[in-house]
């Protein structure tokens, strides 16, 4: 028996839908899903389109397999190759020439966050909650939101959400810019699709221009939060905290 696909690529109302689908592990990026998600986008066949990013389950994703990174800490050439299949997942998304939503179902952290942070676009379910995270495990980001987030909410409050690892719920979300709207759980969908249906009205060479004048140097960005982060795999802490997560997910699994 095949087993299901770690990320779902659908038609839906016209629009592509891009599903990530470990819904058990709340959609953690490992290498396998994005993997799968440079693939779905591959198969994009109209990439003029809106593309639509949510998740399965409870969570839209919940960032980085923090279980991943614990057993790569002694082989940091494999903890590279994962951060260099990582920044191709968020270059394929932000360079996508059509108009890009994301679409907040549940839990949006850390990596999950910055896939949001990323689309032109957001729409949260009343359910979502929001989070940078990162450093909740003695992380720090890697997909760019020490320079997408402040720009959206202001720079006090993204210092907040960066260094409190607190979340926000999706009114909050809301009200400080980090979505455009919030709805019931049950109109998602829909309203994500009224957005796309807006939007693929325009000229799809103006919003191609257009958003190639509002893109950030983001490339420049993830080299540098992953230089960091190389380093940053090599400091005891880090494995402390990476072993103290481990710890306390077995402890609920047992």
């Amino acid at each position: 028996m095949n087993e299901p696909a770690l990320v779902r690529l659908e038609e839906r109302e016209g629009h592509y839908w891009i599903t990530l689908n470990r819904p058990e592990v709340l959609n953690a990026l490992n290498e396998p899903l994005i993997e799968d998600f440079l693939r779905a986008m591959d198969r994009v066949a109209d990439p003029g389109r809106p593309l639509i990013l949510t998740g399965a389950g409870r969570a839209f994703c919940a960032g980085g397999d923090l279980k991943g990174y614990l057993a790569r800490l002694d082989d940091l050439e494999a903890m590279a190759a994962y951060f260099r299949l990582a920044r191709q997942m968020f270059r394929r998304v932000a360079d996508y020439p059509g108009v890009t939503i994301a679409a907040a179902n549940g839990v949006t952290v850390a990596g999950g966050l910055e896939l949001l942070l990323i689309c032109d676009l957001a729409v949260a379910a009343e359910s979502a909650r929001f989070a940078d995270g990162h450093l909740n495990y003695g992380l720090h980001p890697g997909g760019g939101s020490t320079s997408l987030l402040a720009p959206l909410i202001g720079e006090r409050r993204a210092r907040w959400l960066v260094l409190s690892g607190e979340f926000v719920d999706a009114r909050e979300a809301e009200r400080i810019g980090l979505v455009n709207a919030t709805v019931p759980d049950s109109e998602l969908e829909a309203t994500a699709n009224r957005m796309a249906a807006t939007i693929a009205r325009q000229s799809r060479s103006a919003i191609r221009r257009t958003k190639a004048l509002m893109r950030r140097p983001f490339e420049q960005v993830l080299e540098a939060e992953h230089a960091s982060l190389m380093e940053h795999f090599q400091d005891p802490e880090t494995r402390r905290r990476l072993e103290e997560f481990a710890a306390r997910s077995r402890a609920r699994n047992q």
